[in-house]
């Protein structure tokens, strides 16, 4: 994944749970995604967590 593209919301919560911008260029979207969902707990999964997971598929086909 891209960083420069990433969602910022997204990129703010893997850097903050503690990856680089080359481990995260390493991730696909669904670990990137998992990793996002951890970081705000599953208990918290709403509707804007779901809706990340397409965000993130789209940086992929751009």
């Amino acid at each position: 994944m891209n960083s420069r593209n990433m969602d910022a919301a997204c990129l703010r919560a893997l850097r903050r749970r503690g990856h680089s911008d080359t481990s995260i260029a390493a991730m696909s979207p669904e670990e990137a995604f998992c990793e996002y969902c951890a970081y705000h707990g599953i208990m918290n999964l709403s509707p804007g967590t779901l809706e990340m997971l397409d965000k993130l598929r789209g940086e992929v086909d751009k």
